[in-house]
C-alpha cells in the first residue's frame, strides 16, 4: 500500500485504468455477471466484447453516439477512486455484450484537468488511430443528426462504394461515411446495399 502512494499521480492514473479492464464489470444485470454469457453469444473460442474510448466529455460523447448514431446505455457509473470520479458508460447496438461501446471519463466532474486542454489529434487514417465502423439501414436520418453534433468533423458524406465480397466472385455495394467524433476518433457510418457474402 505505502508504494501506491509513492507512485506519481500519472502512474497511479494508469494503475486504476489497468485494474478497470481487468476487473469484471459492476453493477451489470446478470447476463453481464455471467461468464457463460460470453460462449452463448458466440461459438467462437475468443471474442471481442467491448472497445472503450477515453473522452474527455462523457455528455459530449453521448450527445454523438447514443442521441445520433442510436445506440443504447447499459451502463453508466460515477467510480470514486480517493477523491478522483471516473465516469464509465457502457453502450451497445444489437447485443448486451459483445461489440460493446465504452466511453470513460477519467477526470469526470474536473473541466479544467490536464487531460482535457491537449489538443485533439485528427492524423486520419493512419497506425495508431482505430476506426469504429457502424452498419445502419437508415444512414440518410442518422447523417442528419451527426451533422448537428457540435465537435464533429466530417471527413466524407454518404458516398457509394464498392468492395471485393468476402469469396472475391461479386462486390459488396456500401453507402460511406467517415468522420471524426469530438475527441478525434475515426468513425465509419455505412449502410449496405447489397449481400455481403
Amino acid at each position: 500500500m505505502k508504494a501506491f502512494f509513492e507512485k506519481t499521480i500519472n502512474e497511479k492514473i494508469r494503475l486504476v485504468i489497468a485494474l478497470l479492464f481487468l476487473l469484471p464489470p459492476f453493477g451489470l444485470t446478470s447476463a453481464h455477471d455471467d461468464p457463460s454469457s460470453i460462449s452463448k453469444s458466440s461459438d467462437d473460442e475468443i471474442v471481442l466484447r467491448r472497445t472503450t474510448l477515453i473522452v474527455r466529455d462523457v455528455e459530449h460523447s453521448l450527445n454523438l453516439y447514443r442521441d445520433s448514431i442510436g445506440m443504447e446505455v447499459i451502463y453508466d457509473q460515477v467510480i470514486e477512486r480517493g477523491e478522483k470520479e471516473i465516469r464509465l458508460v457502457f453502450l451497445k447496438t444489437k447485443d448486451d455484450y459483445i461489440g460493446v461501446l465504452g466511453l470513460v471519463d477519467y477526470e469526470y466532474n474536473h473541466p479544467e484537468a490536464e487531460a482535457k486542454r491537449k489538443p485533439v489529434r485528427k492524423e486520419g487514417f493512419t497506425p495508431q488511430n482505430p476506426v469504429l465502423v457502424f452498419n445502419t439501414n437508415d444512414l440518410e436520418n442518422k447523417w442528419k443528426m451527426i451533422m448537428k453534433v457540435e465537435g464533429v468533423d466530417i471527413i466524407q458524406e454518404p458516398t457509394y462504394t464498392e468492395y471485393p465480397s468476402y469469396d472475391g466472385s461479386s462486390v459488396i455495394k456500401v453507402r460511406v461515411s467517415k468522420f471524426y467524433d469530438v475527441d478525434g476518433y475515426l468513425i465509419e457510418l455505412n449502410q449496405v446495399l447489397s449481400s455481403i457474402h
